[in-house]
């Protein structure tokens, strides 16, 4: 008889008794998976992983034995080329040959791909996984085990734990990832959307969104602002003829450096209020007075400049915190909620163009986000009444704030007559210490034993919500316009997160040499010309990557930043990360050069490795707080 962990490895051997369990707990009522989910939370962390992993390894087991859809057509050219009718060709016949005329066919053609629409078995194990993920969410109530890892294998375990010790700032046991299933990537998941959004009745993964990958998830959110671009650039193409204007193929934003934001302001607002799907363009930044084509650089530079200006504490849009190191929406600020309403959508715009922004923002600001997030119908649920914040929320920002109401509920003897505190927040504004009431009469209601825990609530959402809500409301709306679409709907608050700041997990520096790319190296032993491996042959870059890689998480994230202008990694990991690495001459005394905007480091062919540490390193420190090129 095979034991559980044979089992486990693999599901095929048992699908029979499986798929039985699975189904049996799938159609149990509402009250019966209450208990479930409950139960399944109390488990062993060991043991609770070992369950997510068997369903989610029967779950890749049947997608494995899903048959492919064959072309009914012996033709290979079939569908790639339009076919027109021996009569003339009306207008609606071209479009919908050439696949313009946004019918319902090509989804269809599309959904019939997704076979495991129809089994019940995928479908049952999807609603047991979704009993666990909702498990998976209620960590804090779990006794999780110890963490001990020998010297030998902490390196190996590294980027694991931090997976984990993230799931754990989001209230979580093991981190959303875990429940990824990356066979999915490989199926039509624009099929599995489209059904989605039809509401046919019939089984899709994106019911589940946990099991989808942020990679598939960024491909679908992608295809549906494409979707909804072309909607709108059908409609601008005919007004286009009837107005004689010219169809524009980007969104292109035209700034002056030394005005960045109100540029950027005035720009954006011009297109929000003409429609504002042009927003959703591909974005291409042009400073006046200046010749540079965007590729890209530009649109990066444009980002960082941008960002650093509207996040700097000077300029008094956001407070910071010395012991989190995060900031947040300053309620007492003097600017304007369009300034806000831009910096929602930056963070948007980022989202569409991948682009990594250093915004340091707390974990709960973006479930704050997401939960704002409007209805179909436009109108923006109030998102106090959509979340309920916590002191882990609080202590994300302000941790010494959240410990003394921490200790104000776990205190033993009376509350009134040790702390002589009423129902309100004292609040700084501009060096005067103002009492804010936190209820109706809240300045003569004393806090005591029996009323501290509705105290402590009222703070926190004070503090967190209806104090900034002036600030919240317009960033909400700004990101929003940028981010409209169900797609968005997909992600959770801390894929949300990955996406805007990036991750940071340690750096996998093998796999951001393995897709380096180099300009301008060439072997004097081979009569000065090109070669073809420059990273493995010369040897001026073969120092710079094995002391890369040997440096401590510290340093090498000193190093990334001073190349990229972020120490995180892209969300859907380093290898969609590409540094490039140029040659600047032979030895020299001079520096290192760092082109941020391009994810770019020149070096000169320094004649020792303890030259190019030594010169390197310092441009690394000495560039700290200083704009690079």
């Amino acid at each position: 008889m095979r034991s559980a962990s044979n089992a486990k490895r693999d599901p095929g051997q048992h699908s029979g008794i499986i798929k039985r369990i699975l189904g049996l707990l799938a159609n149990l009522d509402n009250e019966c998976h209450r208990y479930l989910t409950t139960w399944f939370s109390r488990l062993a962390e060991d043991h609770f992983r070992r369950m997510v992993d068997l369903v989610g390894k029967f779950i890749t087991y049947r997608l494995t034995r899903q048959p492919r859809k064959r072309s009914n057509s012996g033709n290979p050219t079939a569908g790639l080329i339009p076919e027109f009718g021996a009569q003339g060709a009306t207008s609606a016949q071209l479009h919908a040959a050439l696949g313009l005329s946004g019918s319902g066919s090509k989804s269809e053609d599309r959904a019939g791909d997704a076979l495991y629409s129809d089994d019940w078995q995928v479908k049952a194990a999807a609603k047991v996984m979704a009993l666990l993920f909702a498990a998976n969410n209620t960590y804090h109530n779990r006794k999780t085990d110890p963490v001990n890892h020998s010297p030998s294998v902490a390196g190996q375990a590294s980027a694991g734990l931090a997976a984990r010790e993230r799931a754990r700032a989001h209230g979580q046991l093991l981190p959303t990832s875990d429940f990824y299933n990356t066979v999915l990537d490989f199926h039509d998941l624009i099929a599995d959307f489209e059904a989605w959004e039809k509401r046919t009745g019939k089984f899709s993964f994106c019911q589940y969104p946990f099991f989808l990958s942020i990679g598939a998830k960024i491909k679908i959110m992608e295809h549906d602002a494409r979707r909804q671009m072309e909607n709108k650039a059908r409609e601008a193409f005919f007004d286009s003829i009837l107005s004689n204007k010219n169809l524009e193929q980007y969104f292109h934003l035209r700034v002056r450096r030394e005005c960045l934001a109100e540029d950027s302001l005035r720009r954006i607002s011009e297109v929000v209020g003409g429609g504002g799907e042009e927003i959703k363009k591909g974005l291409r930044v042009q400073f006046v007075g200046e010749e540079g084509i965007d590729a890209g650089g530009l649109r990066k530079e444009w980002f960082l400049m941008l960002v650093r200006e509207l996040f700097d504490p000077n300029h008094g849009m956001f407070v910071y915190d010395e012991d989190s190191q995060f900031c947040y929406f300053n309620p007492n600020t003097f600017e304007q909620s369009d300034q806000f309403f831009l910096v929602g959508a930056v963070l948007g715009l980022a989202l569409y163009n991948s682009t990594i922004l250093d915004v340091a923002l707390p974990p709960f600001a973006f479930k704050k986000l997401l939960a704002s997030a409007p209805t179909k119908n436009g109108v923006a649920p109030a998102s106090r009444n959509r979340i309920d914040y916590t002191l882990d929320d609080l202590a994300e920002f302000r941790p010494r704030l959240a410990k003394g109401l921490r200790q104000l509920l776990e205190f033993d003897g009376d509350v009134e007559a040790t702390f002589c505190r009423d129902f309100v927040a004292e609040v700084e504004r501009y060096g005067v210490v103002q009492q804010v009431p936190l209820c109706k009469n809240g300045e003569n209601r004393p806090v005591t034993n029996a009323n501290r825990k509705e105290f402590v609530d009222l703070y926190v959402r004070y503090f967190l919500d209806t104090a900034v809500a002036r600030q919240f409301d317009p960033f909400r709306r700004g990101f929003f316009t940028v981010c409209g679409g169900n797609a968005l709907s997909l992600f959770r608050s801390e894929e949300i997160e990955l996406m805007v700041r990036g991750s940071d997990e340690p750096l996998d520096v093998s796999s951001l040499r393995a897709v380096a790319v180099y300009d301008g190296w060439s072997d004097p032993a081979h009569g000065g010309r090109k070669v073809d491996r420059p990273g493995e042959q010369i040897l001026v870059l073969r120092w710079f990557w094995d002391w890369f890689a040997e440096a401590n998480p510290i340093d090498q994230r000193k190093i990334l930043s001073f190349i990229t202008g972020s120490d995180r990694i892209p969300a859907v990991g380093a290898t969609n990360l590409v540094i490039k690495i140029g040659c600047l001459g032979d030895d020299s005394d001079r520096f290192p050069v760092a082109r941020t905007c391009f994810n770019m480091l020149q070096l000169y062919k320094y004649k020792s490795r303890q030259k190019l540490v030594d010169k390197l390193w310092r441009a690394v420190v000495e560039s700290e707080g200083f704009g690079l090129k």
